[in-house]
């Protein structure tokens, strides 16, 4: 008799940096309510995946999660699929680091729940080619992709059934298509259109697969009544009357394992798929026009039976777009692959001088210590790859300040783990744009400029705490805005309703008036930029980057030096005044300090034209402060002062007298799966400097000793 197998993959993940009542909330509303269903049904067998962060949290918090899955475990009807411990995109990190991370879960699988682990849960179905080898090499025997990027190929969706083999270069790899019909019908349609699925596949005696979000049953907006009923309702609730229909349909419909249908069928066929993700993430890596684009064709094509046929064969872009798209999230892959070649050196380093050393004792101390110290570097460099800061979909992603301060956290950690010596100043391609950056880096802090994006200083880690206190997101355009737009001009935002529904449909602004602050920024947010600006930009001109600035200094490339511990960037550029265009010499030179977190820079600015001319000079600084900062005009003062409670660090500037101060918060309004919001991402400070009638070969000046310090128990100034 024909049978429809339903291998039902449940993946639950939070990021690394995230809120701790997040976590229980998860836990409240969709991880722990689950669990506790699928006991109620004890001939389902189904596949779970956590993320080495929640497995974490499930032993700190909620054992008995752990015991649950356990008992299932040795029951033979629960399968537990390992991963990246921290989530990683395994495509965009260090085969090194790809074995410590599958090498870590897997061992966190077998100690706890007595299973070898033969599939991965692939994070966020990024898929490219090189792969199979890699996972087959460290003892993967399959994953799961979505349908998607099996149609990319060129296949049918509706002829997918049961898994796939792949290889590359010899080594295999299985692949289950994930059903995005499915995916899309669970839990938000009604059950029958779930059993109808099941029932078109029975004539082909193989299987469906769906893997997706633990977050969608329950986690989700208005799901948790919808999945488990209202009022402690269970059997009104989505999943019981979904698991219900399956056990009443058991003699055509049955369940397994990911590894038990492998061990009892052979591969439906053989495939190659193209680097893809599901289509949702192949949409948002795109430029905002492309994306807008796409939807426009989508959209065509939903409502054109001619264009129906043609919808399997579009695609947008693929997760590594993303590095493009935001610098912000490339800054913190390089910044990764950084500390990720200098623990691996280190660790060489260490392990040839053992060799050399020979046999003793003492050496061997001294080894394991430092072994110890590279492994605690390891484990944090591991944390800061944890996907969800880096990209920005549905959810908040790198839009979210505290994921992206638990990123940096991270990887300054590790680098403090290993860091020795004094301020070392160096030239290097740390961004990988073909052009040099210069790092000053010691043990007390780290400064990263590009001399080619106007001698800017664009990360400035501290180590006490670990944080990078320039990160700070660039206000951009996003496609979604149009919606707001949209709902503006008709009135229409949408407003709570009963029903559940999808992710991707849920339109909500969670405050009035967010269209005021879709300001869009047309230079990178970063710190030492140099701004000459006309007398008529006003202070809201600015804070709303709806100014043109006069010179041509911002963004263009500076000449380096470094002599003596200190870096001079040089720019001979021009200057548009009230009375004509001015030729203008721009030196600044920085003086990194090697025991504190602290610089000093010193700016001398001078005409080089024969006409004399008015200027307005100012240095932009831009301040990752998460928590709250000031919107205000100060006039001629000497000093600043600006407290962040997150970190408990205070910034200090000790200035030129008479130098005018403009500050203001940074935000923006991106899309989450709450709807709209607007997000603080830090903090404006710019340090504004006038000179009247300098004449040819004359200089204005400005000084500034610029740091962070702990917060004096003292109000600051």
């Amino acid at each position: 008799m024909s049978r429809t197998t339903f291998l039902l993959g449940i993946h639950n993940h939070q990021p690394v940096g995230n809120f701790s009542e997040v976590f229980e909330a998860g836990y409240r509303l969709s991880y722990g309510p689950f669990m506790e269903m699928m006991k109620k049904f004890p001939k389902m067998k189904w596949s779970l995946h956590l993320s080495g962060i929640l497995w974490d949290f499930m032993r700190d918090k909620h054992p008995e999660y752990i015991a649950a899955a356990k008992k299932m475990c040795d029951d033979g009807r629960l399968e537990i699929l390992s991963g990246g411990y921290y989530e990683p995109i395994l495509a965009v990190i260090p085969d090194r680091d790809k074995a410590a991370q599958l090498k870590k879960l897997g061992g966190f699988i077998k100690n706890n729940f007595g299973q070898s682990p033969r599939g991965i849960w692939l994070t966020e179905r990024i898929w490219e080619p090189a792969l199979p080898k890699f996972l087959a090499s460290e003892g993967i025997e399959y994953t799961l992709t979505d349908d998607y990027h099996f149609t990319s190929a060129g296949m049918q969706e509706d002829s997918l059934r049961g898994y796939y083999v792949t290889e590359d270069e010899g080594f295999k790899l299985n692949i289950f298509p994930i059903s995005q019909k499915l995916r899309y019908y669970v839990p938000f349609e009604n059950v029958s259109k779930s059993m109808y699925l099941f029932s078109a596949a029975r004539p082909f005696d193989s299987a469906l697969s769906m893997g997706d979000d633990g977050e969608k049953f329950g986690m989700w907006p208005k799901t948790h009544d919808h999945v488990y009923g209202k009022g402690g309702d269970l059997e009104s609730g989505w999943l019981f009357r979904f698991l219900s229909a399956i056990e009443k349909n058991s003699s055509w419909l049955g369940t397994d394992t990911y590894s038990g249908f492998m061990d009892s069928h052979r591969p439906t066929g053989r495939v190659y798929l193209p680097s893809a993700s599901y289509f949702e993430m192949s949409e948002w890596t795109l430029p905002p026009a492309a994306q807008l684009e796409l939807e426009n064709i989508i959209r065509a094509a939903g409502s054109d039976s001619r264009l129906a046929a043609a919808r399997k064969f579009l695609r947008g872009g693929f997760w590594r777009n993303f590095l493009t798209k935001y610098p912000e999230s490339n800054n913190m892959h390089k910044k990764m692959l950084r500390v990720s070649e200098r623990i691996a050196a280190a660790s060489a380093l260490t392990d040839t001088r053992v060799r050399a050393r020979g046999a003793a004792v003492a050496a061997k101390k001294s080894a394991a210590v430092r072994k110890a110290a590279l492994s605690n570097a390891a484990d944090h460099l591991y944390a800061a790859q944890c996907n969800c800061a880096y990209w920005h979909g549905v959810f908040g992603g790198l839009y979210l300040p505290h994921l992206r301060k638990a990123v940096y956290e991270e990887l300054v950690l590790a680098e403090k783990a290993i860091a020795s010596g004094g301020m070392r100043i160096g030239a290097a391609d740390i961004d990988k744009d073909g052009r040099d950056e210069i790092a000053a880096e010691s043990p007390s802090q780290n400064l990263y400029f590009s001399p080619a994006r106007g001698g800017t200083l664009y990360e400035w880690d501290v180590f006490n705490p670990a944080a990078n206190m320039l990160n700070v997101l660039t206000r951009r355009y996003e496609s979604y805005h149009e919606r707001i737009k949209d709902a503006v001009a008709a009135e229409g935002a949408s407003h709570d309703g009963d029903g559940a529904s999808s992710i991707h449909g849920v339109v909500k602004m969670k405050e009035k008036n967010l269209e005021r602050y879709l300001n869009y920024d047309w230079y990178d947010r970063a710190s030492l930029m140099d701004h000459f600006l006309s007398p008529r930009v006003s202070f809201e001109d600015f804070r709303r980057c709806r100014f043109t600035d006069s010179g041509d200094f911002t963004l263009e490339p500076y000449t380096a030096e470094i002599a003596d511990g200190r870096i001079t960037f040089k720019r001979t550029g021009s200057v548009r005044t009230s009375a004509g265009i001015r030729k203008v010499l721009v030196e600044k030179t920085l003086k990194p300090s090697g025991t504190s977190a602290e610089f000093t820079a010193h700016y001398k600015i001078t005409n080089l034209s024969a006409e004399p001319a008015d200027i307005t000079f100012a240095s932009e600084f831009n301040l990752a402060f998460f928590a709250d900062f000031p919107a205000k005009e100060i006039t001629a003062v000497d000093s600043l002062s600006i407290p962040d409670k997150v970190t408990g660090l205070t910034f200090t500037a000790g200035i030129s007298a008479g130098t005018d101060i403009w500050l203001f918060p940074v935000e923006t309004v991106s899309l989450s799966e709450d709807g709209f919001e607007r997000t603080l991402q830090g903090g404006c400070a710019l340090f504004i400097r006038r000179s009247h009638g300098l004449k040819h070969g004359e200089s204005m000046s400005f000084d500034g000793k610029f740091a962070f310090v702990p917060t004096a128990s003292e109000p600051p100034r």
